[in-house]
């Protein structure tokens, strides 16, 4: 469990910090071929535990039920946000790119994408008043520009045509789903 928080870490700031060699590593790595489970799923439960604690601390009113709302909401939405941008991916690269298609190299794209997000979300959520920083999840879009090229080896029109569709996923799923589940729960 340790090694693996610390390639989960690694891969994280890796992509920040020197994104082709990163993905260069993560598409040559045999032990991220389960991109959910030992990449997604432990971001989403660091995620949903930190956005619960600190929305808790952050309300007068109904501390409890805030903290199992948000926990629940948060989990749901980035789990869904995984699992909806890779079938929309999966789909538009069987349509056009069948000759390079790949479920295992698009589950790696996805998952690894949501980097920037996850970061960005708990730092605004740990100080709510940095939430200028949410514009850094527009580096998502170099994530998968590159990610793109490393994976599949595509030219620069028909990456921007995936990048555009991955990027737009990514960034906006999570938000969006969350909005309509918090719509339907009255009272938060």
């Amino acid at each position: 469990m340790r090694t693996n928080l610390h390639t989960i870490f690694k891969y994280s700031w890796g992509l920040m910090m020197s994104t082709a060699n990163t993905w260069e590593v993560i598409r040559t790595d045999n032990s991220v071929n389960r991109a959910f489970t030992s990449f997604v799923l432990p971001w989403t439960v660091l995620l949903s535990v930190i956005l619960s604690v600190f929305s808790s601390l952050y309300t007068k009113e109904k501390v409890i039920e805030t903290a199992i709302v948000m926990l629940v909401v948060t989990a749901i939405s980035y789990i869904a946000s995984f699992f909806l941008s890779r079938s929309l991916a999966i789909s538009f690269f069987r349509k056009n790119h069948s000759d390079i298609f790949s479920k295992t190299d698009i589950s790696k794209i996805i998952a690894y994408s949501f980097s920037v997000i996850y970061i960005t979300k708990i730092i605004t959520t740990i100080i709510p008043d940095l939430f200028f920083l949410q514009i850094l999840n527009v580096y998502t879009v170099y994530i998968v520009w590159e990610a793109c090229h490393v994976f599949f080896n595509l030219n620069e029109d028909e990456r921007g045509k995936s990048m555009l569709l991955i990027s737009l996923c990514v960034i906006f799923m999570p938000s969006l789903i969350r909005s309509v589940i918090m719509f339907m729960l009255p009272g938060f």
